[in-house]
């Protein structure tokens, strides 16, 4: 079949009209017309319901079904462009989210180094939740993440690295020993990381569990930043251990009775990949961290 018949199907389900599908390729409109018919041929089954009302339509339960089949063989053949340029350039686009990268390089360094790694890794600095919607779409090829849950995508293989918790965490010139429950520590000002990160999400989590709020005076991206002023006792904040491993001047707040996730640190890559000679030495690397 056709690339361009998936092609054009795909944007024909999202436009719901001949005559602009025809206009987004830049081709009749008949065109379009006769890659539907060959398709319905193909499959001897009709796809679309044409409306009463002009140029529109609507899926069957059958052009559901092969939208979802077409979905993912249009990300496969992107995948095999982006997989042969990566061939081509003799390096790996890999994910450094900040938090995790700042714990885990660190203590590899030596082995990347040694193995003349650094000149193959690409590093891609984002949020982890960003890397990971990259890794899917082939715009990077593995990836550090961090993550309240383990991947499910049947295109994605892991490693795990480490399982860490979520902490409370304030100055350590701070006395907090009557600060032991929920609603206790959601009377002090907050100064959080901001919506993008898994910490805002988990968060928000604890604020409609237990019907709290927190009183957020400050929003950063910039963890460093969020750790400076919680040091100078600017307020309480809500991060990972990751982040606060052998940093002085801060002290976790113990709250009790406190459901809370894990967090899991991840060595993610594409399963394609997996005959890859630096991706194996990659995970031997990770797999020691």
């Amino acid at each position: 079949m056709n690339i361009k018949d998936y092609q054009y199907f795909k944007k024909l389900s999202e436009l719901k009209s001949f005559s602009d599908t025809a206009n987004f390729f830049g081709v009749s409109q008949p065109t379009i017309t006769y890659s539907l018919k060959r398709l319905e041929d193909t499959y001897g089954i009709s796809l679309v319901k044409r409306k009463s009302y002009a140029n529109s339509l609507s899926l069957t339960y059958a052009g559901e079904q092969l939208l979802s089949h077409i979905n993912r063989i249009l990300l496969e053949n992107d995948l095999i462009s982006d997989d042969m340029n990566r061939i081509k350039r003799k390096k790996i686009v890999m994910g450094w989210p900040p938090i995790i990268s700042n714990y885990v390089i660190p203590k590899v360094f030596d082995q990347l180094r040694d193995d003349n790694l650094f000149n193959t890794i690409v590093p891609e600095g984002a949020s982890s939740r960003q890397l990971l919607s990259e890794l899917k779409n082939g715009k990077i090829d593995l990836s550090l993440l961090g993550s309240t849950i383990l991947p499910q995508e049947n295109q994605l293989d892991y490693q795990l690295i480490k399982e860490h918790h979520f902490k409370f965490i304030a100055s350590a010139d701070r006395d907090v020993s009557d600060i032991t429950s929920v609603e206790k520590i959601f009377d002090e000002d907050f100064i959080s990381l901001d919506e993008k990160s898994v910490h805002s999400q988990v968060l928000k989590r604890i604020i409609e569990r237990y019907n709290v709020k927190p009183h957020t005076m400050f929003k950063t991206n910039d963890y460093r930043l969020m750790l400076s002023l919680v040091k100078q006792d600017k307020g309480f904040s809500f991060v990972t251990e990751t982040a606060i491993q052998d940093v002085p001047g801060i002290q976790e707040v113990h709250v009790n009775d406190l459901d809370l996730p894990s967090f899991y640190i991840l060595f993610v890559y594409r399963h394609n990949m997996t005959s890859s000679p630096v991706l194996k030495r990659l995970m031997e690397i990770f797999k020691n961290t």
